[in-house]
């Protein structure tokens, strides 16, 4: 069974070494930069949260997408903005029946390639946790989480029992949509720690953003129901329980969660990558994903509608991140007023 992995940046090398650690082969299909990089580094190495280490020298890896012919198994790690480009990649390369599990935060990305590329098998996966860069061929998981996809016997044969050594879990459920919007509920908080500058970890021991997470989930828990769906449990918390959780006091809160807060302490979101290198960013697919969804149902959704504001004029540099919680509210009690003024008319 080959593996081919198409975006290797950080969530594709870590996942590339993993199964290479776990006994596959896996061809990375990555940037010439990331490829000279892990070379000149003499191969992989990823570690985790729970400070275990894994070196699995240097993978098969090549920037010539000519690699896909020879897929049985794709997985697609690009950010949601690169989907196109890569499903054309696919609808080019890849044989008929191909599978190909699109591993993108947020809702919507893979209704691009099912359309350009009708004779593959397209499935919706998720990567439930944070990778950093270190540099030098290392790659650092900083939180907990799984891989999330749905139901596949050949996915699960293939890849389960590697993944597993090196501590990952292969998770699939006929209820994906549901996961993909619990998912979603823990990946509101992207926006608002990329706007900050901070630290995952301080950014969430600060009552003020853990607020606007708190309004922000909300929002997202109201559309849910209003769409029939029995969120899933993907933290030691139920997900209608998280928004109460966020407003508790900080005191409370750090002892209530100290699971949530048991990640690296200078972990920060995909997000604060993307903006702090001048990158657009995947807040469309995220908070806007919300405000979408919302305005269907005629719900309203300001508090994610602007973080999607706020994150696009940091994009276009008409604004600086590093944002405080009081500057975020400000913004979003501006978002309201101007429902408010539209429902007047």
């Amino acid at each position: 069974m080959k593996v081919v992995i198409l975006g290797a940046g950080a969530i594709g090398c870590y996942l590339g070494a993993a199964l290479k650690a776990g006994g596959l082969a896996p061809t990375l299909i990555a940037r010439p930069r990331v490829i000279a990089d892990i070379h000149q580094a003499g191969g992989l190495t990823i570690s985790d949260y729970q400070e275990e280490q894994w070196q699995v020298g240097t993978p098969d890896m090549t920037d010539s997408n000519e690699a896909l012919a020879d897929a049985d198994i794709v997985l697609l790690t690009v950010k949601c903005l690169a989907v196109e480009e890569s499903a054309q990649l696919l609808h080019q390369y890849c044989k008929a029946g191909t599978l190909v599990l699109c591993l993108q935060n947020g809702l919507g990305s893979d209704a691009i390639i099912k359309r350009i590329c009708p004779t593959l098998n397209i499935l919706r996966g998720i990567v439930g946790f944070n990778v950093a860069p270190l540099g030098e061929g290392r790659f650092h998981r900083g939180t907990e989480g799984a891989i999330y996809c749905e139901p596949n016997d050949t996915i699960r044969a293939a890849l389960t029992s590697a993944f597993a050594k090196t501590n990952i879990q292969l998770l699939s459920n006929s209820d994906y949509e549901a996961i993909v919007w619990a998912k979603l509920q823990l990946n509101l908080n992207n926006a608002i720690n990329a706007l900050s500058g901070l630290p995952l970890k301080t950014e969430l021991e600060h009552a003020g953003y853990r607020r606007i997470l708190s309004a922000a989930m909300t929002e997202l828990l109201v559309v849910a129901k209003a769409k029939n769906l029995n969120l899933p449990k993907l933290t030691r918390l139920p997900a209608r329980w998280l928004p109460p959780l966020m407003n508790f006091p900080d005191w409370l809160f750090k002892k209530l969660a100290a699971s949530m807060l048991a990640i690296d302490p200078q972990a920060r979101s995909s997000m604060w990558e993307d903006l702090h290198l001048g990158r657009l960013t995947e807040v469309e697919y995220l908070n806007g994903a919300v405000v979408k969804a919302a305005s269907k149902l005629g719900i309203d959704a300001p508090v994610n509608a602007a973080l999607c504001t706020l994150i696009h004029q940091v994009e276009h540099h008409q604004r600086h991140e590093g944002l405080s919680s009081s500057e975020i509210e400000k913004a979003i009690k501006k978002e309201k007023k101007k429902i408010e003024q539209k429902k007047g008319r």
